[in-house]
């Protein structure tokens, strides 16, 4: 399923007060609530092909004794404003004895406060790089286009492409342009010298013209609603954390973004991020770092914390963070891995991990990874990283207590147990079963 982000839960207008329209692949799409459901509907009347999302919400009538319509619920009813027609919001169905036209229905998913496109898409797409500047000394940022021109799939700010590179390496790369423009993606290339060569790669072959293949769109950093948002970028970190200033500061929302670097040439982005309200640049060569624990104690009560950036500056903020108790949200997403988290429960024992779809037992032991053994029986377990910050080796869990060591889950996720990081993660319990 693609599972592109379209909307905040927050965004659809209450019941009754209308829809609020997405657009998917050129095609609009209107989102309303029906009690605690959100449904989706394309934007066209089945009869003339009318904009019905246009239309009003309306509730309890007088029953018609033209159309014997049935009603008696409140604020259900979808009346297209170019033919009167009249459709129930849930079932799509149109309120009229003996006709079996209905609205069209567009498959979505709500997950975590977010409504997710649940379309059926291709595994990969095929982009070509239209654009290459030199952005920053280390730095080059890419324009990606679909080679026929079509509309990319929609994003939301903290999305990330999955790109594989021609050597075979996967490397993720946060999309850093405008989720409004559908015909290109953007993404900004750090090459790390003391790196693994993925980006270096990237960085030295980019040129126009030069095709590369995409997964799937993948958000585990997305932007909430919160009364205050900080964010605090550093380095290439800056990258997710633009396109959500640029979402706040468009919504006219509270936020504050600091951005770090060694000096200006360095600093990728940075007139784009000094251009926003609210924004402040720091070079540390010249005014230091800039205090990290001030920043957080002084933030409002129900401030949510966006940090991204090297590992060492993610593990400061939230150590900082976890002295502020439940005042701050802080959500984070790191460039490099660092080391996994620590467990808190002895060390690495051997486990056995059964694979539910064949049935099979595998033994993983002390020193080895769970993603290694599984690879022994399953050679295609998709991974990038392999030190736990990606996301990419996922994978749900069916039974048994994983003992989490990335750097991708919230505590909640965590606490539920449902999925894990097979590249870094272990097992609190002798024997886990995983969907594989």
């Amino acid at each position: 399923m693609n599972r592109t982000p379209l909307a905040e839960v927050a965004a659809v207008p209450p019941q009754g007060a209308g829809a609020l329209t997405v657009a998917v692949d050129g095609v609009e799409v209107g989102l309303y609530r029906v009690g605690e459901r959100i449904v989706a509907w394309r934007n066209v009347c089945p009869h003339g092909a009318a904009p019905v999302c246009r239309g009003t919400v309306d509730g309890t009538r007088l029953t018609s004794a033209v159309y014997e319509y049935e009603y008696g619920r409140d604020q259900e009813i979808l009346q297209c404003p170019w033919h009167g027609w009249e459709f129930d919001l849930l079932s799509g169905e149109h309120l009229a004895e003996g006709s079996a036209a209905r609205l069209r229905r567009h498959p979505i998913a709500v997950i975590d406060g977010v409504v997710y496109d649940d379309a059926p898409v291709p595994a990969r797409m095929r982009l070509r790089v239209t654009e290459r500047v030199r952005a920053a000394d280390d730095i080059v940022v890419l324009r990606l286009a679909s080679p026929d021109g079509a509309a990319l799939p929609a994003w939301m700010p903290g999305t990330h492409l999955e790109v594989s590179l021609p050597s075979g390496l996967v490397r993720h790369y946060s999309l850093c342009g405008d989720p409004a423009d559908r015909s290109s993606y953007r993404i900004a290339v750090l090459r790390e010298r003391s790196g693994r060569g993925g980006s270096a790669e990237l960085f030295a072959e980019s040129k126009a013209g030069l095709e590369l293949d995409v997964r799937a769109l993948r958000n585990r950093f997305r932007l909430r609603e919160a009364k205050h948002s900080l964010l605090i970028a550093g380095g290439i970190g800056i990258t997710p954390l633009l396109p959500m200033a640029a979402s706040l500061h468009r919504r006219r929302r509270s936020f504050e973004l600091v951005y770090t670097g060694r000096d200006l040439a360095s600093m990728a982005l940075a007139d784009e991020a000094a251009a926003l309200p609210n924004a402040r640049l720091v070079e540390s060569s010249l005014q230091g770092r800039p205090d990290l624990r001030a920043l957080l104690a002084e933030a409002p009560e129900g401030t949510a914390v966006y940090a991204c950036g090297p590992a060492g500056m993610i593990a400061q903020v939230r150590a900082l963070a976890a002295a502020e108790g439940d005042r701050i949200q802080v959500f984070t997403e790191a460039f490099e891995g660092g080391e996994p988290e620590p467990s808190g429960h002895g060390p690495a024992r051997p486990l056995a991990v059964e694979l539910a779809r064949s049935g099979a037992t595998v033994r993983v032991e002390a020193g080895e990874t769970v993603l290694h053994a599984v690879r022994n029986l399953v050679p295609s377990a998709p991974s990038s990283c392999e030190q736990g910050w990606c996301g990419t080796c996922e994978t749900r869990v069916l039974d048994g207590e994983p003992d989490h060591r990335d750097r991708v889950l919230t505590e909640g996720e965590r606490e539920s147990g449902d999925t894990m990081m097979i590249c870094v993660s272990r097992a609190r319990s002798e024997r886990l079963v995983l969907d594989l």
